[in-house]
């Protein structure tokens, strides 16, 4: 930690000089100061100390972040390092206190479980505060994932989904922004670097289109995973395979080359193979009843989610189920009737060999 009580009053350690009566501004116990060439001084508890509010490992990172984090933020409000919050027992590491919501600012360069994530963000969502996470250099080196994803994605205006990360070397925000998943479940989005407080509240300055797939290859994957015995497409094979079909013989009535938001699990393609075959499998009328448990279980086999910690997407798969319906309709496969729909023609599903149309 950077800050100490001393005589009632709060100490940087930058600022502070060795003595023995320094405390945890949180737990009270005492703390020591430890500076040297290398390292950012900083105050730490004493061995086997208990703290009612648990911080990370104060890494170089870390200590250097958070003040470079306070700076950044001044524009918004009075900035405060290491603010403690008793009622939800947490520490912010950067408290902004915005007039119209305050900011608590999570530098995070340690790993945290999911569960540590929703429950800080809990708490500060709880008192009516904004929880902005930025991530360090371990996180800023991996690839977009889904752990990534789930556990820090938020919305910013203009920069829509996003993942900050913020660079101590460059004291700049990296911004993985307009986060989207193709079709196969690839995750993607356009990295800007944001230099101040200004430019975050700008926006991007030009946003590149979303690249699209070729369906083609994706079958050449997916051959590759069945081959394998891949376990992410064994159920979905199995799903099929009880049905009649292969999941490399994918009507030309599924297909689809959309971008949707980044929690379809392995994709909205494979979400439609299996809603569809599903729903050619129904006998009578097609109703919305027989149809939503139907659209919420192929979702989950394809291992899809409608929220992370801090997005929810509650109408996301009613929103999917509604385009391929209309999809359908319009090419003759489906009729609508009073009470839904009805099938008029079955899609034709092609050889499982790559390469055939």
């Amino acid at each position: 930690m950077l800050l100490a009580e001393l005589a009632d009053q709060l100490v940087d350690a930058q600022n502070a000089v060795r003595r023995p009566d320094y405390r945890c501004p949180a737990c009270h116990e005492p703390v020591r100061l430890h500076r040297g060439r290398q390292v950012i001084p900083y105050f730490a508890h004493l061995p086997q100390s208990p703290c009612v509010i648990q911080g990370e490992g104060e890494t170089p990172e870390h200590l250097a972040g958070k003040r470079q984090l306070a700076d950044f933020f001044t524009p918004w409000g009075p900035t405060e390092l290491e603010h403690v919050l008793p009622m939800i027992q947490q520490r912010a590491d950067v408290w902004v206190a915005r007039t119209s919501q305050p900011v608590a600012v999570e530098f995070q360069c340690s790993p945290l479980s999911l569960a540590g994530v929703s429950t800080r963000t809990a708490g500060y969502q709880k008192i009516g505060c904004y929880p902005f996470w930025l991530l360090g250099h371990r996180y800023a080196q991996q690839r977009l994932n889904w752990a990534l994803i789930e556990r820090f994605m938020g919305w910013l205006p203009r920069w829509e989904l996003c993942l900050p990360f913020w660079d101590v070397t460059q004291q700049r925000l990296q911004l993985t922004h307009h986060l989207y998943q193709d079709v196969a479940g690839h995750y993607g989005g356009q990295v800007t670097s944001v230099a101040n407080l200004a430019a975050l509240i700008a926006g991007p300055t030009q946003l590149d289109p979303y690249p699209r797939l070729s369906l083609k290859r994706v079958r050449y994957h997916w051959a590759q995973e069945l081959a394998r015995a891949t376990p992410n497409l064994r159920a979905v094979q199995e799903f099929l395979y009880l049905r009649g079909h292969h999941l490399l013989g994918f009507p030309e009535a599924f297909e689809t080359t959309g971008s949707t938001p980044p929690v379809l699990g392995r994709g909205l393609l494979l979400w439609r193979i299996l809603f569809g075959t599903a729903l050619f499998a129904l006998n009578g009328p097609l109703t919305s009843n027989r149809l939503a448990p139907l659209a919420q279980h192929c979702l989950e086999l394809v291992g899809g989610h409608e929220q992370t910690v801090r997005v929810s997407f509650p109408h996301l798969v009613d929103r999917l189920q509604a385009q391929l319906m209309t999809e359908l309709v319009q090419r003759g496969y489906l009729t609508v009737v009073p009470d839904g729909w009805q099938i008029r023609r079955q899609p034709r599903w092609r050889s499982a060999r790559i390469g055939t149309d």
